[in-house]
């Protein structure tokens, strides 16, 4: 192995600090650009070295302290230790960038929009059996290890504090070694909390843990073995897990898709609604369960909202038929729309197309 110095120049579209030296180009994790450093050179990658930050000799004007005691060990964040500013435009300008290679040649892209801290309402946690007990929290940056959260900047408060009840529950089912994930979603009638992975379940564990779902506060506890099993209820409270979307309510499915943060869904549909005002028949493809649907309902389109996901397509249906003024207004249908795309005799009966595709 061997070392580099100088200063970073730029930042990677990877996030990672670009170190030029000698002709050749090393992509550094957590630098900033004005950072002076020393680096471990390691493999090669595209068109420079992976390296690896030895010590930082004089930090960058736009270097801050990071507000996560896990930050560098989780593999949650990558760049809490660089001010607000730089970032926001370095995630706005690798957008244009990427238009930019496919053609745009000034795409009209506006300034990032953020969400608060503490306001990312799902998560899914890797929870492990050792010996002390049981690990919960993210896997540590490109590696099978778990960080075991105690603090997160990024969670709603109720999902960190809901870990050491969730720890507990998972004692008894979990295996020495055995790993699972845990999805936690929060709705407006409790965490709704789906564990996917080998538990032992036999009728005295299913028991326990419905009695610790209820002690715990939770809407909904679901299991399932694997993500191609439809999922087992455990516990569900007076009420299943609820969520909102503009004013109508929808009964989220286990483990149902949701947008990160509430607000980040509010802005994104803000922005369809303006976008779509003057189209009266509206296609919601890769819809979900009605993020967008149901508001453009509400706004008087009517809307034809498809997705492969059943669950979600039947928690849209059933939310747009109870909800006051919606009949007839959402057409909502399962469909692979990688496999069976629209027609084009369905695009002619439309006026706009809103796409939010998954980012595979």
């Amino acid at each position: 192995m061997r070392d580099v110095e100088g200063v970073i120049a730029r930042m990677g579209g990877h996030g990672h600090g670009v170190l030029d030296h000698d002709g050749e180009r090393f992509y550094v994790p957590f630098t900033v650009p004005g950072d002076r450093i020393a680096a471990r050179v390691g493999e090669a990658r595209g068109d420079g070295f992976a390296a690896q930050l030895v010590v930082l000799e004089e930090a960058g004007p736009d270097r801050v302290e990071p507000p996560c005691p896990h930050f560098q060990a989780c593999g949650g964040c990558a760049l809490q230790h660089w001010a607000d500013a730089p970032y926001r435009a370095w995630k706005r300008d690798a957008l244009v960038a990427a238009l930019q290679r496919r053609g745009f040649a000034a795409p009209p892209v506006a300034d990032l929009v953020t969400v608060p801290d503490h306001s990312r309402r799902r998560a899914e946690f890797i929870a492990r059996r050792v010996k002390a007990g049981v690990l919960m929290g993210f896997h540590e940056a490109a590696s099978r290890k778990i960080v075991d959260l105690e603090a997160c900047n990024v969670l709603r408060p109720a999902l960190l504090a809901l870990l050491p009840a969730l720890r507990g529950m998972l004692l008894d089912v979990l295996g020495d070694g055995w790993a699972v994930d845990v999805k936690v979603t929060e709705t407006e009638t409790g965490p709704d909390v789906l564990i996917t992975g080998k538990l032992k379940m036999r009728v005295q564990e299913r028991i326990a843990l419905s009695r610790a779902a209820k002690a715990a506060g939770l809407g909904r506890l679901s299991w399932r073995f694997d993500p191609r099993s439809d999922p087992e209820m455990l516990f569900q409270g007076p009420q299943a897990p609820l969520v909102r979307f503009g004013g109508t309510a929808v009964t989220l499915a286990p483990g149902g898709f949701l947008q990160a943060t509430a607000e980040a869904e509010a802005a994104m549909a803000d922005l369809a609604l303006d976008a779509l005002q003057d189209a009266k028949r509206v296609a919601d493809l890769f819809s979900g369960c009605g993020a967008f649907a149901l508001r453009l309902a509400v706004a008087g389109k009517t809307v034809l909202a498809a997705d492969a996901d059943r669950p979600a397509i039947a928690a849209l249906q059933a939310a747009a038929k109870a909800a006051p003024g919606l009949a007839g207004r959402v057409t909502a249908e399962m469909r692979d729309l990688e496999r069976q795309p629209l027609t084009r005799a369905e695009f002619r009966k439309l006026d706009a197309i809103l796409l939010d595709p998954p980012r595979a």
